[in-house]
């Protein structure tokens, strides 16, 4: 072969190299770059030509990346046409391989095999790894460069583009599935905790910020009877209750609104009083009962969602609504402090005590928790996720262990298993489980490694 048509190989080879390479990147580009980012831009720079074609190729994903497909595959075709035979011609000069040497099938055999190992290995290291990690990289700057070629590109080839995607689209037809949209792709709310984790891991994301996300992933998930005051624990006043009495239960209890029933009976709740209600009225006259002083109060049911707990809130603009159950009773109630709580942590106050009402940590490692703490703030407080507690539909310890454990007599000194958590029970009285002990076998491990390595730090002082 002359020097000539070597040398235009070459060049043909080339080209397709780099156009193969142009239209990876443009596919990777594409994918990568997000509406969401050249909407920001167009805000902050104001819209241009070029931007708006940028954005009209990321609303018809699937058009403009089967464009780059079509691209990529004829460079393909043409880069094994024309590049087998020059690798085959090269060997033979190489290995000045003379006809009747040896036999022509053999040494075409020898050079098609080389050839698609070299192009192979050449195709997929410099147009598609190189370019797919360039454009990974930065997407957005990629897309700058390639999107006004890629334009006339698709607009050159888009009757053939057109007519693949209809083939397509009917093959998919006759499989009995549905042609998908690439731009249609939607993350689940787990893929975008995974993501903010990694960006967070990277530096790109607050911590805090993946923190609020994920709380208020778990925020809309929530109902009512997950977060509310239980009616154990419930304050009441009854409705006679004069004024200055009502101040001393205020100030014994310290909670600023109290409800009020008939009766002492929490099944029945009027309304509510307000402190600052009381101190005005008792400094007017505070021998009158807290009746005249009620204020209106909502009832939600238990399976009401958070977030339709809290629009109700704002509507009748009450911070507490009481909770009832399906028969009518009252479960217990939550205020606006309870929700807020979900999304930002436990906000304490002055009058909050300084450690959590349900955890008590003893001298001995183990930790003391009230049966009646909720499954989520466990997980929240030993900074845990259970999945056993997830698949339960019991709020409480108390009502997971016993609505898990039928065939069990539960009685103090029973022990339960759960994930790296060891539950002791202390009391238990009525069909309730009153107190736990709770053995953190992650801190046994933590311990145990870290008197590992200061016996080993040890021996190695004495050697």
């Amino acid at each position: 072969m002359d020097s000539g048509a070597i040398f235009f190989q070459i060049v043909i080879v080339l080209i397709a190299f780099f156009f193969a390479a142009y239209f990876v990147a443009c596919e990777f580009a594409l994918v990568q770059t997000r509406y969401s980012m050249l909407e920001e831009e167009e805000e902050n720079k104001g819209k241009s030509k070029k931007l708006a074609r940028e954005m009209h190729m990321i609303t018809n994903l699937n058009d403009y990346l089967s464009t780059t497909q079509v691209g990529v595959s004829v460079c393909g075709i043409i880069m094994g046409w024309v590049g087998e035979s020059l690798i085959v011609d090269a060997i033979f000069d190489l290995l000045e391989l003379k006809p009747g040497v040896v036999a022509a099938g053999t040494a075409h055999a020898i050079g098609g095999v080389i050839g698609i190992l070299i192009l192979t290995y050449l195709e997929v290291v410099f147009t598609e790894v190189v370019p797919k990690n360039i454009s990974i990289a930065m997407p957005r700057r990629i897309l700058g460069y390639v999107a006004t070629p890629l334009h006339y590109f698709h607009t050159i080839f888009y009757p053939g583009v057109w007519a693949i995607n209809v083939s397509a689209a009917g093959v998919v037809k006759l499989m009995g599935l549905k042609m998908t949209d690439e731009s249609d792709e939607s993350m689940s709310q787990a893929e975008i905790l995974s993501i903010s984790k990694e960006a967070v891991e990277n530096g790109d994301l607050e911590k805090y910020d993946y923190l609020y996300m994920q709380r208020a992933f778990d925020f809309n998930d929530k109902v009512a009877k997950d977060i509310m005051i239980d009616r154990t624990q419930l304050t009441v006043m009854d409705i006679n209750t004069l004024v200055d009495d009502a101040i001393t239960v205020y100030l014994q209890s310290k909670f600023s609104r109290i409800p009020v029933v008939i009766d002492n009976n929490k099944d029945n709740i009027l309304g509510y009083v307000y402190c600052y209600d009381l101190v005005r009225q008792s400094r007017v006259n505070s021998n009158i009962p807290v009746e005249r002083l009620i204020r209106d109060i909502g009832t939600v049911p238990e399976t009401m969602k958070i977030t339709e707990v809290l629009q109700k809130m704002i509507t009748m603009r009450t911070p507490i609504v009481v909770v009832v159950d399906e028969y009518g009773g009252t479960s217990g109630i939550i205020t606006d402090k309870d929700i807020y709580e979900e999304l930002f942590g436990t906000v304490r106050d002055e009058i909050d005590p300084a450690t959590n009402e349900y955890v008590f940590k003893q001298p001995k490692g183990t930790y003391q928790v009230s049966g009646k703490m909720t499954t989520y703030d466990f997980e929240r407080y030993f900074k845990t996720e259970i999945k056993d507690f997830s698949k339960s539909d019991s709020v409480t310890l108390s009502g997971y262990f016993i609505d898990n454990n039928p065939g069990i007599q539960i009685k103090p000194g029973t022990e339960f298993k759960v994930d790296t958590f060891t539950f002791k029970v202390l009391h238990f009285e009525n069909s309730f489980i009153d107190l736990f002990e709770v053995d953190d076998l992650r801190d046994n491990h933590e311990a145990m490694a870290e008197k590992s390595s200061e016996e080993q730090k040890d021996e190695e002082s004495k050697d």
